[in-house]
């Protein structure tokens, strides 16, 4: 185990409970309408799939809560190694090179429809205001692989923000398009790649409480 190394009815915001930083976190804010709110407040997490620019695939934003502060998130979040310890979806995590804050790595995914499917990300953390933090990757060649191999373009970001001693907001942002696939189980592939973005979260909340509760 690796060590962690350790971010429209009447729409509103999501109001922030960290003194002085109210407004400085609150221009970050994800905007949510107040059932969206309510149902985040009680717990729970919204998925909404958004507008794609690109011909192809989906981009699914997943908002809630998690009980843990936001730089131990980013340290969670940047222990990439750590991933296929808690992420059901990855297979293997391997960092190709490092330069400052920004890393590339492969990701190896677990077989999906008989398929397994290998690409390659930049990601990097970036510090936004003093209880903002935002993760953030876009897809980059990986030499070698075969069209079958590998998906048609992954990118997106983890945004945290801060709240209390232990309470973060964080949004999930993701693009992806998983093609290209066999003809006929692209709508098997969609559906696949929404209920993985949902693990990714919910799995990335309950190992950032299982850490929180180590460490108590």
């Amino acid at each position: 185990m690796t060590q962690k190394n350790m971010m429209m009815a009447s729409v509103v915001t999501l109001t922030v409970l960290v003194g002085t930083s109210d407004a400085q976190t609150s221009n970050y804010n994800p905007m949510l309408n107040a059932q969206e709110k309510q149902s985040i407040d009680a717990g729970d997490i919204i998925m909404r799939e958004l507008d794609t620019k690109q011909d192809k695939g989906q981009t699914i934003e997943t908002i809630g809560l998690i009980n843990a502060p936001g730089d131990s998130l980013v340290l969670l979040l940047t222990d990439y190694e750590g991933y296929p310890e808690f992420m059901s979806a990855v297979d293997d995590i391997e960092v190709v090179d490092t330069t400052g804050a920004e890393s590339t790595i492969n990701y190896i995914l677990k077989p999906m429809l008989g398929l397994i499917k290998k690409y390659r990300i930049k990601i990097a953390p970036i510090k936004l205001d003093d209880k903002v933090w935002k993760i953030e990757w876009h897809m980059v060649v990986w030499p070698g692989l075969t069209p079958m191999e590998t998906i048609g373009d992954t990118q997106g970001y983890w945004l945290i923000i801060e709240q209390s001693e232990n309470r973060s907001l964080v949004q999930y942002y993701v693009y992806s398009d998983p093609s290209p696939v066999p003809f006929g189980l692209g709508g098997i592939v969609d559906a696949l790649g929404r209920a993985s973005i949902e693990d990714v979260f919910n799995e990335t909340r309950t190992e950032a409480v299982r850490m929180m509760g180590s460490q108590e």
